[in-house]
């Protein structure tokens, strides 16, 4: 009689957890790195043992530029700068890149595939430093008469954005005191 029940409680828990739904329950806070620097991203799952798992790169600007990098704990892209873990404690997935260059900035996606059309996702942003340029068509010089107006443009670019700041030879103060500022997008 204990066989049986010990039988059919075992079939009882396997049919709860096979209802249970698949959920990410942890993926990595946005990042900011540096050019060169390594990442890693994680992602957390419970209940997704019989669904596919995927890290998957969202382009920035066309949210429709998808890119997979990795399904289960295989890495589908053949880079030598991502590498891919997972930690059966824990059951995450960690997505780890090297060397990072500029063009690996944009969003970073967990998904776990249901089904063709319901998936569970979560998504990390990587955010990557640019030093500040400024672009040659800023104003280089001017020569002026004295009580004329004039207009100085400088147009920098980074990420951050820079900021930026005025000043006259030898740090004298500006005769405004002080300097506008505009910053286009």
């Amino acid at each position: 009689m204990r066989v049986i029940i010990a039988a059919l409680a075992c079939v009882l828990l396997q049919t709860v957890a096979a209802q249970r739904t698949p959920t990410i329950s942890y993926i990595s806070q946005e990042q900011i790195k540096d050019i060169g620097e390594t990442v890693e991203l994680h992602c957390s799952v419970q209940y997704a043992q019989e669904y596919p798992v995927l890290w998957i790169k969202v382009n920035k600007e066309s949210v429709h530029e998808q890119v997979a990098l990795s399904t289960g704990t295989a890495l589908i892209i053949r880079d030598s700068r991502f590498a891919l873990r997972y930690d059966t404690a824990s059951t995450t997935y960690i997505l780890q890149i090297k060397d990072i260059q500029e063009t690996d900035a944009g969003f970073y996606q967990c998904r776990i595939q249901i089904s063709v059309n319901n998936l569970i996702s979560a998504e990390v942003e990587l955010q990557v430093r640019r030093p500040p340029i400024i672009s040659d068509n800023s104003t280089q010089s001017l020569v002026i008469s004295e009580g004329q107006h004039v207009q100085l443009e400088c147009y920098a670019n980074g990420f951050p954005p820079p900021r930026i700041s005025w000043r006259r030879e030898n740090n004298a103060i500006l005769p405004t005191g002080g300097s506008i500022y505009r910053y286009d997008d």
